[in-house]
């Protein structure tokens, strides 16, 4: 009729409202979302983990073998120049008269076996001018023992002064042990040999060792020092020098045991 919307029956069409599949069920189906499992996910976590954990153990690795080569090079410089130092000191004794005993004899140089004390310059960016008394003196320390310097200037020196004038130098520390060592002449001059105690104080030795045995962790070790004395001291007369090479060799057993002969 004119003046009504025409009506048609309402027909359901293939895919049209409240069509359902031939399985019967709805056309709408619920599509996956895509994404991980919470397997998936705890899984890449721990692998990340153990990644990190290595990447850091390897850095962690890495800083202590930096560390510790540095510390082995500034050990292995510090060691070569105390002997380089020590060397040069010993080396350049001077036969001058540090003090004189009771009975008048002259004291030129003092060596023990926990000590050495003897004249010598001092290097230029040390010294005043003039000779210095000096002394190598192994101490009982915090760690093992210490081979501590001392020094004063020989003019207007007084006994006992190098104790007090300057404050002791540690040269090394954690020594398990060491001495000093020297070599003499016989009066004939028919031989030499080694001893821990010069007896002969108006005179200097031909050479002055210095044995330390290092308690180093890394292993390093002291050479054995051996400083030939390049000036004679108190004989005039007599010329006294080192005339075979053997006679530097220290021998086996005066590393203990004082008044080795060869």
């Amino acid at each position: 009729m004119t003046g009504f919307a025409s009506t048609q029956p309402w027909r359901q069409t293939a895919g049209g409202p409240g069509s359902a599949s031939p399985s019967g069920t709805p056309w709408r189906r619920a599509r996956r979302q895509g994404g991980f499992t919470l397997i998936e996910v705890m899984l890449a976590i721990a692998l990340v983990a153990i990644i990190m954990a290595m990447a850091y153990g390897g850095f962690r690795a890495s800083v202590r073998a930096s560390n510790s080569g540095e510390a082995l090079i500034e050990e292995t410089n510090r060691l070569r120049v105390v002997q380089q130092f020590m060397r040069r000191q010993l080396m350049q004794g001077r036969s001058l008269i540090i003090e004189e005993l009771q009975d008048g004899e002259p004291v030129r140089f003092h060596g023990e076996a926990e000590q050495v004390r003897f004249v010598a310059p001092m290097p230029g960016y040390l010294s005043y001018g003039g000779a210095y008394v000096q002394q190598f003196r192994l101490e009982p320390g915090d760690e093992g023992l210490e081979l501590v310097y001392y020094y004063a200037m020989l003019n207007g020196y007084e006994s006992g002064d190098i104790d007090h004038v300057t404050d002791g130098i540690v040269l090394m520390e954690g020594l398990e042990q060491g001495e000093f060592i020297y070599l003499g002449v016989e009066e004939d001059g028919s031989e030499t040999f080694w001893t821990d105690f010069w007896e002969k104080t108006d005179r200097l030795p031909l050479a002055v060792g210095v044995l330390l045995d290092m308690d180093s962790p890394r292993g390093l070790v002291w050479p054995d020092l051996i400083a030939p004395v390049m000036v004679e001291a108190g004989d005039t007369q007599r010329r006294r020098e080192i005339r075979r090479a053997s006679d530097m060799l220290v021998p086996r057993g005066a590393r203990r045991d004082g008044g080795q002969r060869q």
